[in-house]
């Protein structure tokens, strides 16, 4: 069986490449505004510390900055409605909405709430990621706005 040179050079670099861009770190000597020691261009919620970036609805912006449950672009009455329906609901239950459990513990609390009361009237974010790698919707642009 022969297997040419640039078969061999290919199944090398994602032999090697591969575990070493897994375990890749943000570029030493970068931004971080929220000292979670991820770097601002990297992080989905650059002005709240969250080093677990957790990010539920996958529009590029960390639960912690982002109680937008509906993403239309802004944090209002119709995002309240959606977190009271979801107060007090544990994981299977009815209502239960994973976006507004920022704990992460499988039950929506005061906890929560208090991170719904601090996002409330505003806008998700901001995120460090690029536009075109957060989610677009309704006619108010980027669900979660960012600088880049």
């Amino acid at each position: 069986m022969k297997i040419s040179l640039m078969a061999l050079v290919a199944g090398f670099c994602l032999v090697v490449g591969l575990p070493l861009a897994a375990t890749a770190g943000p570029t030493p000597g970068g931004s971080n505004n929220d000292s979670d020691s991820v770097e601002n261009t990297f992080d989905n919620c650059y002005l709240i510390a969250n080093p677990d970036q957790k990010d539920f609805d996958h529009d590029g912006c960390g639960n912690l900055c982002d109680s937008d449950a509906n993403n239309d672009g802004f944090v209002d009455g119709s995002d309240f409605t959606l977190f009271k329906n979801s107060y007090l609901k544990g994981t299977g239950q009815v209502n239960y909405n994973a976006n507004f459990d920022v704990t992460c513990e499988g039950f929506i609390d005061g906890s929560d709430f208090s991170v719904f009361k601090n996002n409330y009237l505003k806008f998700p974010g901001p995120s460090g990621f690029p536009s075109a790698q957060r989610l677009l919707t309704g006619s108010q642009g980027p669900a979660c706005p960012g600088p880049f």
